[in-house]
């Protein structure tokens, strides 16, 4: 009977370790960010891959919100996208990391956050209806040209209506996805991709977020509502 016990604490144990191994922290995924410690980032305008012309500018508006809670000094948008816009780089996509050293010593950019929408649709059919926005995230270093820390996040927002009258019921879902704002979508993507960012030095948690559970802030990148 000892025997027994011993054979089901030993399974136990082995189970435990296991765990344990497979519990993947913020210091494991983004080790650069705690070794390079960057201080200073600027954010390069969006790229948009989406189908939606408007998305670049909508998005735009709101980076220095959500960023602003990450902990680092973030450089004015209005500054550095007027300078970019006089240089002819107002489109992400040319922007070569040859480049990249220049944000350093001209601005004093430790990083530059590439920020790529694939996703701002709005999806009408019948009796259900949705609005998705789905983004992705890069912090390069401006020394080094390796990416720091990266994310992807979608949200989307269900616009159906929950009229019990059929025909009420196809037009509310029609209006509602219609006139559905896509900025508080965006910036509930963005929100929970920064979730998985090592918080920066101006931050209250600055430094004691390596430990943080990576496998549960991920869950956070995707959500409906």
């Amino acid at each position: 009977m000892n025997k027994k016990y011993i054979l089901i604490l030993a399974g136990l144990l082995i189970l435990l370790s296991g765990c344990s191994v497979n519990h993947r922290t913020k210091a494991d995924y983004y080790p650069l960010m705690y070794s390079q410690r960057p201080l200073t980032i600027l954010i390069l305008p969006p790229e948009n891959y989406s189908t939606a012309p408007e998305a670049k500018e909508y998005f735009m508006s709101t980076l220095s919100e959500t960023s602003s809670q990450t902990g680092y000094y973030i450089l004015p948008l209005e500054v550095t996208t007027s300078f970019l816009k006089s240089e002819g780089l107002y489109d992400s996509e040319i922007i070569s990391e040859s480049v990249l050293p220049q944000f350093k010593e001209y601005f004093g950019a430790d990083a530059v956050l590439i920020t790529k929408i694939t996703e701002w649709n709005k999806d009408y059919s019948g009796l259900s209806g949705n609005v998705a926005v789905s983004l992705e995230f890069y912090l390069k270093s401006t020394t080094t040209s390796e990416v720091l820390w990266n994310s992807q996040s979608r949200v989307e927002m269900d616009t159906s209506s929950d009229s019990d009258n059929f025909l009420g019921q196809l037009i509310e879902t029609a209006i509602q996805t219609a006139t559905t704002d896509y900025v508080p979508i965006a910036k509930m993507a963005s929100t929970n991709a920064y979730e998985t960012m090592p918080l920066g030095k101006y931050h209250p948690r600055y430094n004691l977020d390596q430990e943080d559970d990576m496998d549960e802030l991920l869950k956070k990148g995707n959500k409906k509502y």
